[in-house]
């Protein structure tokens, strides 16, 4: 039995990545979570975080922990995956799941990451200041080569796990992980 678990919350995205692996899946075929026997999960969509999903997404990560906590067990290891870079959310979302994955999809990503980038290493430098990452928060940064080819060269990655990517074409769910659903948003609903 697989003990990692890839749970789709939302089909709804603000990248049309004509690689994304997503575009194989017909989502209204995919399994809905039926255990949560897992050691691991990480929340993905589609776009987890877009304005009108990162609410319920939150609400998911914290209402895990409490389940477990009151069922008096381990809570699995929670990871979030998202292209959204936002500092606020970001730091939000650093103190509810283990570990971020950020994937740069464009050149404004890319900016808006170097600014917040830049940001996190100003507030981990005066540990004081309370407005920075959860330090426990595992950070990965995936970088398609076209994206890290606009990164300034000196940027200073330190906080960050770096990933080269490759867009594969119909990339297959890792072994050893299953991949469900708890729509919590559909895309037509996110659409009103």
């Amino acid at each position: 039995m697989n003990k990692k678990l890839r749970l789709l919350v939302t089909a709804k995205c603000h990248n049309k990545c004509p690689m994304c692996c997503n575009n194989q899946f017909d989502f209204e075929k995919i399994p809905v979570v039926d255990r949560l026997d897992y050691d691991e999960i990480s929340i993905t969509g589609g776009e987890p975080l877009l304005t009108d999903c990162c609410g319920k997404t939150m609400w998911l990560a914290q209402g895990f922990k409490i389940v477990f906590r009151t069922l008096g067990i381990p809570a699995p290891r929670l990871f979030l995956y998202t292209a959204w870079v936002d500092y606020r959310t970001l730091r939000h979302c650093s103190y509810n799941f283990d570990g971020i994955c950020l994937t740069l999809h464009s050149k404004l990503d890319v900016v808006k990451f170097v600014e917040m980038n830049d940001v996190m290493l100003r507030h981990k430098k005066y540990r004081w200041n309370d407005n920075g990452f959860n330090p426990d928060c595992s950070l990965r940064l995936n970088l398609f080569a076209d994206m890290k080819a606009l990164l300034p060269k000196d940027i200073d990655l330190s906080m960050w796990k770096v990933k080269d990517m490759e867009w594969v074409k119909d990339c297959p769910v890792p072994e050893g992980e299953d991949f469900r659903s708890c729509l919590l948003y559909t895309s037509d609903a996110a659409d009103e």
